[in-house]
């Protein structure tokens, strides 16, 4: 599948798709907005953690609403009460502090090196998209998945409740979205010429979903995390590459992708 460029040039088309968290950058995002309310992170996540093996031990599947359903919870009643969409872009610009070693400037860089190709970049998170909007990646992006909110609902700027939802189980009907794109007859980006790249458990289904159908999933790790490429390795029968999160030029990852990408 591809394109005709104004000058007449065919050029394939590639979709890479992104998780967020642990797959291009350290930890989890959403603590950039507790941080700058003054709520205690890790005491936040310990409770995420607590609540969701509770949820767990019930028979429940879904956990990671747990997070989004404390988000909410803070916003009614605790210190994130009053919070706006704005502030949560403009707390975005936060997230570039934990990018991963080559990011973001390897979007650009592997687009130059694959002119040949036409490449869409997106994200597809379990994470809160007016964050990873204000951030440096969001420009490089042709669409970003993850939860949004409602903030006209009543009166005042403050967000009201939720508008939608991005969980574990809703990454593969995003990467359908994705590989359909503007498509009327065929999907725009077929996912034997997709990558996606995830860090852990909750990006299994997508590994397992791109790889059946002939696309390339990457399984990334933090490369100064003790034990995190052995959890990595856990995955490996779902995934082509486990490789360290390092996106700078000439690293394994790097070298990887360009390979990929030119034998498409």
């Amino acid at each position: 599948m591809g394109r005709l460029t104004g000058e007449g040039i065919f050029m394939k088309k590639i979709a890479l798709v992104f998780d967020a968290d642990n797959t291009l950058m350290r930890g989890y995002h959403p603590s950039a907005i507790l941080e700058k309310r003054g709520i205690d992170v890790n005491e936040f996540w310990k409770k995420v953690t607590s609540l969701q093996d509770k949820e767990k031990a019930k028979g429940e599947s879904n956990v990671e609403i747990v997070y989004l359903a404390m988000l909410m919870h803070e916003i009614r009643y605790g210190k994130l009460k009053g919070l706006t969409i704005k502030e949560l872009k403009e707390t975005g610009k936060e997230i570039d502090k934990i990018l991963y070693k080559g990011l973001p400037e390897f979007f650009d860089k592997l687009r130059k090196n694959n002119e040949d190709k036409h490449i869409s970049y997106n994200i597809v998170s379990v994470g809160i998209k007016p964050l990873l909007e204000g951030s440096s990646l969001a420009k490089y992006m042709d669409r970003i998945f993850g939860y949004t909110f409602f903030d006209d609902l009543t009166e005042g700027e403050g967000i009201d409740e939720i508008k939608s939802t991005s969980s574990t189980a809703e990454k593969i009907p995003a990467i359908v979205s994705i590989s359909y794109g503007k498509g009327i007859e065929e999907f725009e980006y077929p996912i034997k010429e997709m990558i996606y790249f995830g860090d852990g458990e909750t990006d299994r289904p997508a590994f397992k979903f791109v790889k059946k159908r002939n696309g390339i999933a990457i399984c990334v790790y933090d490369p100064d995390k003790q034990g995190a490429k052995e959890y990595a390795m856990k995955l490996k029968e779902d995934v082509n590459y486990i490789l360290p999160a390092d996106y700078t030029e000439g690293s394994e990852l790097w070298n990887t992708v360009n390979e990929i990408i030119k034998k498409l």
